[in-house]
């Protein structure tokens, strides 16, 4: 495939995990897209850093890329709310993700008397916790919304953990409420990115670690498709799970190997 436009995770695909230790040969990958002047965005379900810090840790990484390219979930929520008229938040997660809503206007509260529920990754995440969600959604009618659905990540001990989708189940099934999940693989999610490209989908490749959701929801939207080993999935054993028709349309080691074993091109 002849690429003219990139969407390329970042924990996974460009760095190994949380620790965000560059994956071997993606910065050199990245390297020659630029130097192709293919256009590109970073699309990441990040909840735990903001924009400005997970670019300075990537960059510590050894990746170039302006703040611009890097298309976060919290991002494409702070417009959501907006598109709401949402006011108060209840913002499950770490302290940096209740910053970012609340410096984007947003009053964070920790009441059931809110406009919306945000579920982010919240690794001290409470009975307690559960019960205010589901009351603000039961009680007050708050919006549900997830800021991703993943199954598991990889945490910095490099090791699978649950990841946002198990909390935002449990408000489900005790609600029976059905969460508007915002980031990868929402479509409005990648039409906000594919626009920034300029490129029509056919034209994109998509590069993630997670077959099961971000690879799936772009293949629905006629995105070429790439796995990479060096995430979540170290096997192709995963893609069983998926029917044929919606299986990525590559897979490989790495990043880099993309280039070095002559399966797209610029």
């Amino acid at each position: 495939m002849r690429i003219r436009g990139l969407l390329l995770d970042v924990e996974g695909v460009l760095v190994t995990d949380k620790r965000y230790q560059a994956v071997e040969s993606a910065a050199d990958f990245l390297r020659q897209a630029r130097a192709a002047e293919c256009p590109l965005r970073l699309i990441t379900n990040n909840t735990t850093d903001d924009r400005p810090t997970l670019h300075e840790k990537l960059t510590r990484a050894g990746f170039d890329f302006t703040l611009e390219e890097l298309h976060t979930c919290t991002f494409a929520a702070v417009n959501h709310l907006r598109e709401l008229n949402a006011r108060r938040c209840l913002v499950l997660g770490n302290a940096a993700l209740r910053r970012i809503f609340a410096e984007a206007g947003f009053e964070v509260v920790d009441e059931h008397e809110v406009d919306a529920v945000l579920v982010g990754l919240d690794t001290a995440f409470t009975y307690e916790r559960l019960q205010l969600a589901c009351d603000a959604v039961l009680s007050h009618g708050a919006a549900l919304l997830a800021l991703h659905h993943n199954r598991i990540y990889v945490n910095a001990a490099g090791r699978p953990a649950p990841s946002v989708g198990p909390i935002v189940a449990a408000i489900e099934y005790a609600t029976q409420a059905e969460a508007v999940v915002i980031g990868k693989p929402s479509r409005d999610y990648y039409q906000q990115a594919l626009d920034a490209l300029g490129v029509p989908p056919r034209d994109v490749l998509i590069v993630s670690d997670d077959p099961l959701t971000d690879l799936v929801g772009a293949k629905r939207m006629g995105l070429y498709a790439a796995f990479v080993l060096s995430g979540k999935y170290a096997d192709e054993g995963v893609l069983e799970q998926i029917p044929a028709n919606e299986r990525p349309d590559l897979t490989v080691p790495r990043l880099g190997d993309l280039l070095t074993l002559g399966q797209v091109t610029f």
